[in-house]
């Protein structure tokens, strides 16, 4: 009997070793995973290979603000409130302020993105979840210090879109890029995020590239990928006001490049991003297809998807300075077709500066010092144009 008592206690304790592991809060709420259109549940062969963590996600429900996280394959819940707020925040590796969550905040929408006088500034382009190649650019460079805080004082950092898709860390990275934009306004300095071609996928619903780990996150959460970024979320707010097209001193910034039909049809600066914002983000394929404008937006000539200065049938340089003349500018600056490395096109005219960071193992920056560029690599070395 006593060799049998004994057994039972080893094994409780046995038990409760296993449960502590799990450093479950009592109060966080545990959901398991249903897949949201079938109703089943599952047990993914990814979660099987890997202990996945995510987010946080932040949602606006009926009046409250809740936040929730994957933590070691399962969902965690909270509901935000003042006295718990600082508590959630410890749990995540960044900081985020409570004040930038307020769900009444009422943020204007610059349309225009006409900025000048500016003396130094970096632009990088199509990290796609490659956060560790991306903060590794940013510290080389003078952006961001070790513990990931704004150093680079007034100058500008421009992330020129395709943060989404393809890579394991995209969420780390928009949460990175939003507290660097607090931080810049504070040093007199600013962040210009402009959405790719990617960020509007997902939110138009087109999942096909993002990451595996992702698809089972939402599953876990009992959604789609694309409601984490609905416009109840966060993050999706903070998304849907995003430009497409900016210009700085003399250049003009664009995920993928502006065609010479762009500019026949007359459109603007101003409305493109109107366009864009109030049009076509979140917005239905079937309603962006009926309407020619839309469509023309969305399509390859449009400025999300345009290719045609890489491509074999490129644009003609006399093409080129119809564009500059245009916009009365002197260089464009592209991310989007992947390049070995930032290049110069167009005795100058033009900058493709997606490095191909997709990829995982390198990327550079685009650096504009005085009136100078230099191509930034990720060792933190500077090679002058």
């Amino acid at each position: 009997m006593k060799v049998l008592f004994k057994k039972a206690i080893l094994f409780l304790i046995g038990i409760l070793i296993v449960l502590g592991c799990y450093s479950i809060n009592p109060n966080d709420k545990l959901l398991e995973s249903n897949n949201p259109e079938t109703g089943e549940t599952f047990e993914s062969s990814f979660f099987g290979k890997k202990s996945i963590t995510d987010g946080p996600y932040i949602f606006y429900e009926n009046d409250q603000v809740k936040v929730k996280w994957i933590y070691r394959n399962r969902e965690v819940e909270r509901t935000i409130k003042g006295d718990n707020f600082n508590i959630i925040k410890r749990k995540f590796g960044f900081e985020f302020k409570k004040a930038w969550i307020d769900q009444n905040k009422a943020d204007s929408i610059n349309y225009i993105q006409n900025f000048s006088g500016v003396k130094n500034l970096i632009a990088i382009s199509d990290v796609h979840g490659q956060y560790e190649v991306f903060i590794k650019l940013l510290k080389e460079h003078g952006i961001i210090d070790k513990h990931f805080n704004w150093i680079f004082g007034k100058g500008h950092l421009v992330v020129l879109g395709d943060i989404m898709d393809r890579g394991p860390r995209v969420t780390e990275t928009f949460w990175l890029i939003y507290k660097l934009e607090q931080q810049a306004k504070q040093a007199g300095g600013m962040v210009h995020f402009i959405l790719g071609n990617h960020e509007l996928m997902v939110l138009n619903n087109d999942i096909r590239y993002i990451n595996e780990k992702y698809i089972e996150s939402a599953q876990r959460m009992n959604t789609t990928y694309s409601q984490i970024y609905s416009e109840n979320s966060f993050l999706g707010k903070w998304l849907r006001k995003k430009p497409v097209v900016i210009t700085i001193n003399d250049m003009l910034f664009v995920h993928a490049g502006i065609s010479t039909e762009f500019i026949n049809k007359g459109f603007t600066v101003k409305d493109a991003n109107s366009i864009f914002i109030h049009k076509i983000v979140g917005k239905s394929w079937d309603s962006i297809l009926k309407d020619s404008t839309l469509s023309f937006m969305m399509d390859d000539k449009g400025p999300i998807w345009f290719r045609g200065y890489f491509i074999d049938n490129r644009l003609k340089e006399s093409e080129i300075d119809s564009i500059l003349h245009y916009f009365d500018k002197t260089r464009i600056l592209v991310g989007h077709t992947s390049l070995p490395n930032i290049t110069l096109l167009y005795h100058g005219k033009v900058f493709g500066i997606d490095s191909n960071i997709k990829e995982g193992d390198y990327g550079e920056v685009l650096i504009y010092e005085n009136g100078t560029f230099y191509r930034g690599t990720l060792l933190g070395g500077r090679i002058k144009f």
